[in-house]
């Protein structure tokens, strides 16, 4: 054999190891075979060391060094001992002896433990999906509503078809593939994926809390444009999303008292007082005073005003409490509570409708005029309890 024909034998031999390089740490079982057959062929031609330059045994040693660098992808490629033992190569042929190290056998025993963990994500992803999809669907689906639950399905469906699904593992091991991930690490890759859809599922049920609060705003501005159904449903499903959202029951309760449906807007107020609204004590106690249950309207009224911050809110416990002894007959504790109320809102009817009535509880008409007065001056007739105050104002001011 001639120098020309070993060096024409190296020149393949190189290119098919690039190729195999090019591919690692996955090259497929052709480009594998291809390299050690290309050895092969420079074994076959190197007949006679002697006889061939220093510079080609040289090129020889650089291209080994590069195929031994290979050895674990080659050894990893499906087929490497059948190919041995239908070709029977020589001892001596050492290219085709490449075994895989024991430290990825060590890996791979743990193999199995990674997939149950893989599973177990899965499974955990898949019940969060259930909880979030009933949490925005439950009241009717709705535009965000419908692209979060598809998203989170989609999602899940991609990974979970991977991890389970013949079709879906060959899928993702070539992407694996493409990216050069060892083969040995791709287990706990897959393990990593399930981890990351779960982490994100956490993530983004922990942000329904802030979802709430858009549809609870959503909800106000229906409510006060008018759309009421639409404003008990945003209402609704706030509440579905983040159950303990003392200002949503709140809502729903004032809507509901409008819709009169007064059992339940005592619920909400009861559920939003326990989220320690201060205004759901006074529209609960209300409700009792107009019930006649004036003992248990003072005392939510007056736990109630420990609570309270705002003046509107004060002003609103002082006029129930007011009105609610006004009911019991303890006219100077009413009075008292009235004139609180004033001072806090000189401009609003009900504390003066309710003063009037209370200073002629005590007999004094005198004082009680200006307030009927200012009754009726201030009152709404659109405000069921103002109505009924500005019809005893006029009786009493043209009796006089």
């Amino acid at each position: 054999m001639t120098a020309s024909q070993l060096e024409r034998a190296l020149r393949r031999y190189g290119s098919k190891l690039t190729v195999l390089e090019d591919a690692a740490p996955h090259p497929s079982a052709e480009q594998a075979l291809e390299a050690l057959v290309a050895r092969d062929a420079v074994h076959a031609r190197l007949t006679d060391k002697t006889q061939d330059s220093a510079h080609t045994l040289i090129t020889l040693v650089e291209l080994d060094d590069r195929l031994r660098k290979q050895s674990e992808s080659i050894a990893q490629v499906a087929g490497l001992s059948q190919w041995r033992s239908t070709l029977n190569p020589s001892p001596e042929a050492w290219w085709w002896f490449f075994e895989t190290s024991k430290q990825p056998q060590r890996a791979a025993r743990l193999d199995w433990l990674w997939s149950v963990l893989a599973v177990l994500c899965l499974i955990a992803s898949l019940s969060l999906i259930v909880d979030i999809s009933w949490r925005f669907l439950a009241d009717g689906p709705d535009a965000l509503g419908v692209f979060a639950v598809i998203a989170q399905i989609v999602v899940t469906m991609l990974v979970a078809g991977g991890a389970l699904s013949t079709s879906g593992r060959k899928a993702i091991e070539r992407i694996l593939m493409s990216l050069r991930i060892p083969r040995s690490a791709w287990q706990e890759t897959e393990l990593g994926l399930t981890m990351v859809l779960l982490l994100g599922l956490m993530l983004f049920r922990s942000s329904l809390p802030r979802i709430a609060v858009s549809y609870n705003n959503r909800g106000l501005e229906n409510y006060r444009g008018g759309r009421w159904d639409s404003a008990q449903s945003d209402y609704s499903r706030a509440i579905k999303l983040r159950p303990d959202y003392a200002e949503a029951h709140y809502n729903l309760g004032l809507l509901y008292e409008d819709l009169h449906d007064l059992d339940l807007a005592r619920t909400e107020y009861r559920i939003a007082m326990q989220g320690g609204l201060d205004a759901a004590y006074n529209n609960l106690a209300r409700l009792y005073v107009l019930d006649g249950d004036y003992a248990a309207a003072v005392s939510l009224l007056l736990s109630g005003l420990d609570l309270a911050e705002e003046d509107q809110v004060r002003y609103d416990m002082l006029k129930n409490l007011g009105w609610a002894r006004l009911g019991q007959a303890r006219y100077d504790e009413a009075e008292y509570h009235l004139r609180s109320a004033i001072d806090l809102a000189k401009d609003e009817a009900p504390a003066h409708c309710l003063l009037a009535q209370v200073l002629e509880g005590l007999g004094d008409a005198a004082r009680a005029r200006p307030e009927w007065e200012d009754c009726l001056r201030l009152a709404s007739a659109r405000n069921p309890d103002e109505d009924a105050w500005i019809g005893f104002a006029s009786q009493r001011l043209e009796a006089e």
